[in-house]
This record gives C-alpha cells, sequence and structure tokens, in this order.
C-alpha cells in the first residue's frame, strides 16, 4: 500500500482527510503535526491515531522556528502589507519537515488541507517541490473542492470527532495569530470582540507595561535585564505585551492568488520587538544604508509571502539583512499602554546618532559650511528647471506666432 504523509493540525479538514485519503485513494495515513507555539500535541496525536493514521509524528520546532526563520524576520522588519509576518513564516519550515518525515517512511505522497483560494497551498508546495521534484503533493480541499458542508456532513457519517461550533479558521504560531471566519469577512461590519485571546483590546487594557529589551547583532537577547532564547522571550512578551492591548491589526490583504481578503492578525511580540529594531536601526544605520535596507526588507516580505522562501535570491537577501544588521546592537526601554508603545531612552555604543552635533547651542557643527554644499547639491536641479523654463517659453512664444 502506497503512503502518504499528512501535515495534521487536528482541525476538521485534516481530520477529514484521514480517512478521505484511505477511503477514497487506498493510501496508508502518517500524520506530522509541527509545535511551532501554542500546540497541544499530546491530544492531536491521540486523535490522529485514533482515526487510524500510523504512525503519528509530532515535533516540537519552536526553537527551530525562531531561531532559522523569525531571527531572519525581526533583522528584515518582516511585514507585508502593514502586518507581521507569521503564518508565511512557518509554512517553509513546516515543508522541510514534510519533506524530511516523508523519507523516512518512505511516502510517495505529501498532503495539506489548504484551500485553492489561499497562500498556504503556494507556500507548502513550492517549497516541498524545491526540496524533492519527486514527491507528489495532494490538496483535497482544492482538488476535489470539497466545502465545509460536505466536510462536516462527510465526517458526521464516518463517526469522525470534530468541533462543528467553531466561528473562526484559526492560525497560530508563537509569531502571532490569524483569524478569518464569515463575521470578518462581512466588511461591513466592525471586529465581532471575540476574535481578541492574545490581546486585551485597548479600549480595556488598564494594564501600564514598561519593559527593556536588548538587541544584539539585531536579534533580541535580553528583556528587562534577563537573558533568554529567542523563542521564551517572544512568548513572555506575547503575554506582556498583549495585557496592554499591543498587536491586534485589522487587516486588508493582497493575496497572491489575486483575491482580497479581511483577516485579523493579533502579534504583541512582533509589534513590539519590530518597533523596537526599526527605532534602533534608525539611530544606527546612515541614510544610505537605511534607504537601501528598507528596499531589501520589502523584498523579503515579499517572498515570504508569496511562498519563495527557498528562492536562491533568499541566500542574497539574508545575507546582506545580516550585514545590515552587524552593529543593530543596544538597548531600548518602551511603555505599553493601551494598544500603544511609547519610548522611554534607548542606549548603545554604535549610534552615530550624536546629540552634539544636532544640538542647537552646540558649536561642534560649523554651520557655514552648509551654504556651499546646498549650491553644490542643488546643481542639477537648478540647471535643468532653468533650461526646461527656457524651452517652454520658447514654445509658448512659437505658438503665440501661429
Amino acid at each position: 500500500m502506497e503512503k502518504a504523509l499528512l501535515l495534521y493540525s487536528g482541525g476538521l479538514d485534516t481530520s477529514v482527510m484521514i480517512s478521505w485519503l484511505q477511503e477514497k485513494l487506498s493510501l496508508s495515513v502518517s500524520t506530522l503535526t509541527l509545535d511551532v507555539g501554542n500546540t497541544d500535541l499530546n491530544a492531536i496525536a491521540a486523535k490522529a491515531e485514533s482515526l487510524g493514521a500510523y504512525p503519528v509524528f509530532v515535533h516540537d520546532a519552536k526553537d527551530q522556528f525562531a531561531d532559522r526563520f523569525i531571527a531572519k524576520s525581526i533583522m528584515s522588519n518582516g511585514n507585508y502589507e502593514g502586518y507581521p509576518l507569521s503564518t508565511a513564516l512557518a509554512r517553509p519550515l513546516m515543508a522541510e519537515e514534510a519533506v524530511h518525515y516523508a523519507h523516512k517512511i518512505g511516502a510517495k505522497y505529501i498532503v495539506h488541507g489548504s484551500t485553492g483560494r489561499g497562500n498556504d497551498q503556494v507556500r507548502f508546495e513550492v517549497s516541498i517541490k524545491a526540496f524533492d521534484p519527486s514527491i507528489e503533493v495532494l490538496a483535497p480541499v482544492r482538488e476535489w473542492n470539497m466545502m465545509r458542508s460536505d466536510e462536516i456532513e462527510y465526517a458526521k457519517t464516518h463517526g469522525i470527532p470534530v468541533k462543528l461550533d467553531g466561528k473562526y479558521s484559526i492560525d497560530e504560531n508563537i509569531w502571532g495569530r490569524s483569524v478569518e471566519g464569515p463575521d470578518i469577512e462581512d466588511i461591513g461590519k466592525g471586529l465581532p470582540e471575540d476574535v481578541y485571546e492574545w490581546v486585551v483590546p485597548p479600549w480595556k487594557a488598564e494594564k501600564n507595561v514598561e519593559i527593556t529589551l536588548a538587541f544584539d547583532g539585531g536579534i533580541p537577547t535580553e528583556m528587562n535585564g534577563e537573558k533568554m532564547k529567542l523563542s521564551d522571550l517572544i512568548m513572555k512578551l506575547n503575554a506582556l505585551a498583549g495585557s496592554a492591548g499591543i498587536g491586534l491589526i485589522d487587516h486588508v490583504e493582497n493575496r497572491v492568488v489575486g483575491l482580497k481578503s479581511h483577516e485579523v492578525y493579533e502579534c504583541p511580540a512582533a509589534a513590539v520587538i519590530t518597533h523596537a529594531h526599526r527605532y534602533l536601526e534608525s539611530l544606527i544605520l546612515n541614510r544610505n544604508e537605511a534607504e537601501v535596507k528598507m528596499m531589501l526588507d520589502w523584498q523579503f516580505s515579499k517572498f515570504v509571502y508569496g511562498g519563495l522562501w527557498h528562492d536562491p535570491v533568499m541566500n542574497a537577501i539574508n545575507a546582506a539583512e545580516a550585514e545590515f544588521n552587524r552593529d543593530i546592537t543596544g538597548e531600548i526601554r518602551m511603555k505599553l499602554f493601551g494598544g500603544h508603545i511609547f519610548n522611554e531612552g534607548a542606549w548603545g555604543s554604535t549610534f552615530i546618532y550624536n546629540r552634539d552635533l544636532i544640538n542647537y547651542s552646540s558649536s561642534k557643527f560649523d554651520q557655514r559650511v552648509s551654504k556651499g554644499f546646498i549650491e553644490v547639491y542643488g546643481n542639477a536641479t537648478v540647471h535643468s528647471h532653468n533650461r526646461k523654463t527656457a524651452v517652454d517659453q520658447e514654445m509658448a512664444g512659437s505658438y503665440f506666432d501661429l
């Protein structure tokens, strides 16, 4: 019997697939569940086994995710159209591990539960094929045009235990939580308050949180004086920042497949860390570095969102981002309150921001040199503008001569 490895979340789609793959395609189904944050591994594994999957694999990937993927996103200020990348960032890791486990059991197929409307189908399949083009990828929801009502009916008739009262479709990892659903899709309505889980609604957030983050080479390594690994720092900061109303983003985005979607993201730690990282950059990088890095940041985010983590261009982008981040070292203290982040001070030995040079009471900068600078700097604009004015006047005169 041919084998299939299913990326298993424990939800309706993938739970139905275990039985569906066995019944419709006569496949032996194994499952892989990656813990990239907030996943009840034991319960999910037990459910997969009860549905006939064997072997069932669970993999704690929080540190892998933080150190290999989130760290690069922090250095690149990973942000797509206004929100920190989270779901998109985890998919290439899941694809890598799926190929690894498929090889381990000799599976011909890797199966995922993505729909034909979303981005994840692209992210999974491009990465899987990049690692092993010989593996066939199955996407039953897309290929069999499965509707939720069909899946629910199938689950009922086959005795598959699934939660049928779920109001939202949720994906979460330590870097963020994304929420979709009918009440969110109706753009004519405000957000239902029950979408908030990690973040206290800002109008209810009475907690005043003060934190100090220390960065070394672009990565946060300490919080409030305590050294900790990145995954632990992120999870701790999620709770602290979320309690102060930080990190909920109501967002309409342009998907890879050309559709627009309305989604909600909760990303307290990502919002604070990205804010702090950008602020340190503003104190350390010069103007040329900052301009080039902004272009690279956008390219990084575009490729990650579009499922191209394993394109060779990412090696070049990540190498350049690492070079830019070499000196992004220092501390920043912030106050978090009512959904807002307030800077309370920053310190570092690599800052090129110099108070003595910018201070209007300081004589360290000789203002007289600016006159000559302006004359040279403006040459191109002044001369070309004068040329254009003369040509326009000549053309206008020729017109009236007619």
